[in-house]
């Protein structure tokens, strides 16, 4: 998805009714820091011709054979923070009105899966505080080389998802909008209510594509499995 202008319309009746008009931005990316990559055996930038040649006469096939450096000359060592493929995680929680102050644009998106009753009866509870108690559920943890910082939530087709975020001190944040909820009247309510059943329904067709992107793609549709919370809890209670 690229940065464009964005009219949203709604199609009833045979006419087109106009939503809205607005601009498509990417609101976030992460800073890239000023770096080069240099020979190890001199210090000089090789040049690219098949491979990497340096003046000082040494070859390479792959720049990852090259050492990378800050414009000042100070190499950018990648410390490994992990040990093993588990990694232990710190959960925090925060008011949803004090984390409303900062950004939290996504750098990816993972499902999360419990396998255990216990584990199962915990992250409903977080959930729970997320949902009800207006609570932001915070997960930070370190994977191999980078800490990883994340948000625990439920997308609007109610998976468990943990929404890895840009850190604030590598976040280039551009101007986008932000809306408060807080203090929508009845009348704004109703108004809302009206307006959306103009709107056409959605389908499941709607959730499909036809471009270059479906090309060579021949598989049968296999049927998600969906593991839920309450079931695995509920099997545990009659065990």
């Amino acid at each position: 998805m690229r940065p464009r202008k964005i009219k949203l319309v709604a199609k009833a009746f045979g006419f087109k009714m106009p939503l809205c008009v607005g601009k498509i931005v990417k609101y976030a990316d992460v800073i890239q820091p000023e770096t080069k990559l240099v020979c190890p055996a001199c210090g000089a930038e090789p040049k690219w011709s098949g491979g990497y040649s340096c003046s000082c006469g040494a070859t390479y096939k792959h720049w990852s054979q090259l050492k990378r450096v800050l414009s000042d000359g100070t190499e950018v060592v990648k410390k490994k923070l992990t040990e093993g493929d588990d990694v232990e995680a710190d959960v925090y929680v925060m008011d949803k009105s004090e984390f409303a102050k900062y950004c939290d644009a996504a750098l990816n998106e993972y499902g999360l899966i419990v396998e255990d009753a216990n584990s199962a009866l915990n992250l409903k509870k977080l959930l729970i505080a997320l949902e009800r108690l207006d609570k932001v559920i915070l997960v930070r943890f370190n994977d191999t080389y980078e800490e990883r910082i994340a948000v625990l939530t439920v997308n609007l087709s109610n998976r468990v998802i943990l929404k890895e975020i840009i850190p604030l001190n590598i976040a280039e944040i551009r101007e986008t909008m932000k809306v408060n909820m807080d203090d929508v009247s009845e009348t704004e309510l109703a108004e809302a209510e009206v307006f959306i059943k103009q709107l056409p329904k959605a389908t499941e067709q709607l959730l499909y594509v036809n471009d270059y992107r479906t090309l060579g793609i021949e598989k049968a549709r296999v049927s998600e499995k969906v593991l839920e919370l309450e079931k695995i809890i509920a099997i545990a209670k009659q065990q």
